[in-house]
């Protein structure tokens, strides 16, 4: 079971946000609103390969989010230490393949 001992500090990870080209995608018709036009695309936050264009330092080291105060919704309900959390962290090779219980 995971415990908040097990969340990533979120400023030296930046996983979430570098796994996947078609991630963040916006829900609603106001998500999004507030970030820059040049960072949206078909629907969903612009991608530089798997990485939101939004995530600036480098990953497991210093990342932070330039548009954080507007960030789509998806990105405000990912949990720092959940399941998903962990097997992103695992996938980019940040964290290991399975929580122990």
């Amino acid at each position: 079971m995971l415990t908040e001992d097990d969340a990533p500090d979120c400023e030296s990870c930046g996983a979430c946000c570098a796994f996947s080209w078609e991630w963040p995608t916006f829900i609603g018709d106001w998500d999004g609103d507030g970030i820059m036009e040049h960072l949206k695309e078909d629907g969903r936050m612009r991608c530089n390969g798997n990485r939101c264009a939004a995530l600036n330092g480098t990953l497991g080291e210093s990342v932070f989010c330039s548009v954080y105060e507007h960030r789509p919704l998806v990105c405000r309900e990912f949990t720092a230490g959940s399941d998903a959390c962990h097997a992103v962290r695992a996938q980019l090779g940040l964290d290991r393949s399975e929580p122990e219980d």
